[in-house]
């Protein structure tokens, strides 16, 4: 099955259905206790991941019983997001906020065909906003289009950023944000890589950057951004793609800026 425009549609609304769905069972479970178990270092999972992605699935495989699946809580292999069509699913990005009572968090549902984001939908259930995009279509928050920001200086710029596990990684992020905090506006960190991403569609951050993102991270949200006039880059300023865990997210118009504030 191609990705026609007939197709497109009946993918966005399952993507849709699914993630408020996932986003339902999470409204539910953000009042009660929380089950809260280590699966690695400074990485956590809670009863209400694992709750919301059975509901995201049940979604998934009633409209499209034919297609993969690739989710966070479910173990499979990330190689397999290179070829055909498959569903990209974190059913709460952001478990450390939530397991925390931070109100920022997010489900996200992507698909992609042969690696590349053609259908997006992440959702705050809390704050009930549901960011949306299918290739080609545009990008929509709450059904009004979105676009990304015309920031062009750094001076004026509202960066946000997340921190990822790994020590490694933190000092890496810190290299950029030495060099970035000093010449930006402000700086955000959001504790959801969906949230932070789409925040720069819809025009409310100018840039975003996180080095240690996993495919459910970036499926959906890539096709939004890219929807709303921003773009993706690796941290050396190559095109980005699901081989690269690394992503710094434009508006794009700022990356001059950038790369020129990095030394590129």
């Amino acid at each position: 099955m191609g990705s026609s425009g007939a197709h497109l549609e009946v993918w966005l609304l399952t993507a849709i259905e699914a993630a408020l769905a996932g986003g339902a069972v999470l409204r539910t479970h953000w009042p009660m206790s929380r089950q809260v178990q280590e699966k690695g270092f400074r990485d956590w999972v809670t009863s209400a991941d694992l709750a919301a992605q059975e509901a995201i699935l049940a979604v998934i495989r009633r409209h499209s019983p034919e297609h993969r699946i690739l989710a966070e809580e479910e173990g499979r292999s990330v190689a397999e997001v290179e070829q055909g069509i498959v569903w990209v699913v974190d059913p709460l990005d952001g478990t450390t906020n939530f397991a925390r009572r931070f109100p920022c968090f997010s489900v996200s549902v992507g698909l992609l065909v042969d690696g590349e984001p053609v259908v997006g939908a992440i959702y705050d259930p809390l704050k009930d906003m549901l960011f949306t995009a299918a290739r080609g279509r545009g990008a929509f928050l709450n059904g009004k289009p979105i676009r990304a920001s015309e920031t062009e200086r750094l001076e004026q710029a509202l960066i946000g950023l997340d921190w990822g596990h790994r020590n490694e990684t933190r000092e890496q992020i810190l290299g950029w944000l030495s060099r970035l905090a000093v010449r930006c506006q402000t700086v955000r960190s959001i504790g959801s890589a969906a949230l932070g991403m789409v925040y720069v569609a819809a025009g409310w951050l100018d840039l975003y950057f996180h080095f240690a993102l996993q495919p459910w991270d970036v499926a959906a949200a890539a096709v939004i951004v890219r929807e709303a006039g921003g773009a993706l880059y690796q941290p050396d300023g190559a095109p980005w793609s699901f081989q690269s865990s690394a992503a710094v997210v434009s508006n794009g118009r700022l990356e001059r800026a950038v790369w020129a504030a990095m030394g590129r």
